[in-house]
């Protein structure tokens, strides 16, 4: 590669005898854009007053390389105006291959899709900053856009590559020229930037407006984003510790914080590696059936009568019950959920099984199924294939799944709805009413059962004019009109249950009428139904 350092060292002795102060080569490229390389002296140098003699070069591929010299105080007569124009007309012979250079080297530390750094060019700046020994004066942080797949999802990959690179030139006008914004890939990006400019990383995460042009309509999209941060406390702190540092501090972000920032620690890596671990032990739970199923009861209040359940899974690891609130987030996220449902789904068939061959008539149970599943073409086989394979009727399964904001989503769901609802499956939307997408979902997807959060149940009261009360009283009255059954989960007092049933919902699961029951106890609950 041509070094341009070597040509200040050849230019030096040269530029010294001529009485110059500054000789600087200017390299244009055909994208209007230059390249300056001051081969001697810099641009601190004060040119009023001073003496300038300007060399053009000849015009190549329509541009041309200019050479300016600058006097230090020297006059230069006709015969030093020759020697000048002679030594830059040599110079311009080199610079063509400095010029090719410089274009290699832009594509070679340039991501060519956003314009900012890639890999290369964020190596070459720490590098820079590790040998001027000021790299601990600044901080890094890796990058994660929420949700960008729903951008290409929504508005196809040639937007989304757009919405992409105008994001980075976002980004890149919130910081300096001392700084760098840098792509590793997809939609990730690293920020090497000032300590002072910490609240810079806090602000861009909270969402960066962006917009593009697609089939003449303008989309907007604000897009947020989880951060790891870490700062550099040491000026020789080796960079692929640093990226080790983001990488770690960004999936404990992803993965455990409720927080979309997150700054490197070492209490933070101990976490992520008993997270790690704790998934670990998923595979050994599952085959040493460490994972059992509890049944809570689902009561008609018209007549006190169990007329169906939901199957709930508790973790038996090692002697201490491990409740769904410490692991079921965590397998979503690591996408072990989908094999928990299935297990669960599997347990509840055979006790199913169990009851009728002893004589019992069953009720419906309900089954969770995770938005995970809404990739799997395979869904509705698969449960068929495990409910067929304990000769249960389709009736006595409901399966259970949450809300979804995701519009891709919603599509996904409403398929599976359609094909559950034509085997004889009954489907039930669980957390209904907390979502941003409730209506939504409910006028694109036919269920048979909402089951009301118990947030709005842990609300409600007496006062009929609570917004509360409102809300749930006009969900109860929509979804009647619409033959669908609520379930409110959750009740626990009688003042709940007294509320619900004057609003006309009946079907009530919660402690006011039991807990969730092992499978012995509910056994003797289908032996005697009523409260």
């Amino acid at each position: 590669m041509f070094d341009e350092e070597v040509i200040r060292e050849s230019v030096k002795p040269i530029a010294e005898a001529y009485g110059a102060a500054a000789v600087i080569l200017e390299i244009p490229f055909k994208s209007n854009s230059k390249q300056l390389y001051y081969l001697y002296g810099d641009n601190s140098v004060d040119i009023v007053g001073r003496q300038i003699f300007t060399y053009e070069g000849r015009r190549r591929a329509g541009v041309r390389t200019v050479i300016t010299w600058i006097s230090s105080g020297t006059v230069w007569d006709d015969e030093d105006l020759e020697d000048l124009d002679f030594i830059s007309t040599t110079a311009c012979t080199l610079s063509e291959k400095l010029r090719l250079d410089a274009m290699a080297n832009s594509y070679y530390y340039m991501d060519t899709v956003t314009g900012v750094s890639n890999n290369n060019g964020l190596g070459r700046f720490v590098s820079k900053l590790i040998r001027r020994g000021i790299f601990h004066h600044y901080g890094c942080a890796l990058l994660d856009i929420i949700g960008f797949s729903y951008v290409n999802k929504k508005a196809g990959f040639r937007t989304g590559t757009k919405v992409i690179k105008q994001y980075a030139s976002k980004l890149k006008d919130m910081f300096g020229a001392d700084e760098l914004i840098a792509r590793p890939g997809g939609d990730n990006f690293i920020i090497i930037f000032k300590k002072e400019n910490i609240d810079k990383i806090n602000k861009l995460v909270k969402g960066i407006d962006v917009k593009a042009r697609v089939n003449s309509a303008t989309m907007r999209f604000n897009l947020t984003a989880r951060a790891g941060v870490y700062m550099i406390n040491t000026p020789d702190q080796t960079f692929d510790k640093v990226i080790s540092y983001l990488s770690t501090s960004l999936n404990y972000a992803k993965s455990y914080s409720r927080t979309n920032v997150v700054y490197y620690t070492k209490d933070v890596e101990h976490k992520v590696i008993e997270h790690k671990e704790f998934c670990q032990k998923f595979k050994n739970a599952i085959d040493k059936n460490e994972f059992y199923v509890l049944y809570q009861p689902k009561v008609y209040t018209k007549n006190n009568t169990l007329y169906g359940a939901e199957a709930l899974v508790r973790w038996n690891n090692d002697g201490k019950v491990i409740y769904p609130g410490d692991f079921v987030e965590i397998f979503e996220k690591e996408h072990l959920i989908s094999d928990l449902d299935f297990y669960v789904l599997e347990q509840t068939c055979r006790d199913l099984r169990s009851w009728v061959d002893n004589g019992l008539e069953p009720v419906t149970v309900s089954v969770n199924f995770s938005n995970d599943h809404l990739g799997d073409d395979e869904l509705i086989d698969r449960i068929i294939a495990i409910v067929d394979k304990y000769g249960i009727d389709h009736h006595l399964i409901e399966i259970e799944m949450t809300e979804t904001v995701d519009v891709y989503e919603i599509n996904r769901l409403l398929t599976y709805v359609n094909g559950l609802h034509k085997n004889g499956f009954t489907v039930a939307i669980d957390d209904f009413g907390i979502g941003y997408s409730s209506l939504l979902m409910l006028q694109s997807v036919s269920v048979d059962v909402l089951k009301i959060d118990k947030a709005f149940i842990a609300e409600l009261t007496g006062d009929a004019e609570k917004r509360e009360n409102i809300i749930l009283r006009h969900i109860i009255n929509m979804a009647e009109e619409l033959g669908v059954e609520i379930v409110a989960e959750g009740v626990e007092t009688d003042e709940q249950r007294s509320n619900l049933t004057d609003m006309h919902c009946h079907r009530i699961q919660g402690y006011f009428y039991d807990k969730p029951l092992f499978t012995d106890a509910f056994r003797n609950r289908l032996s005697a139904k009523t409260y």
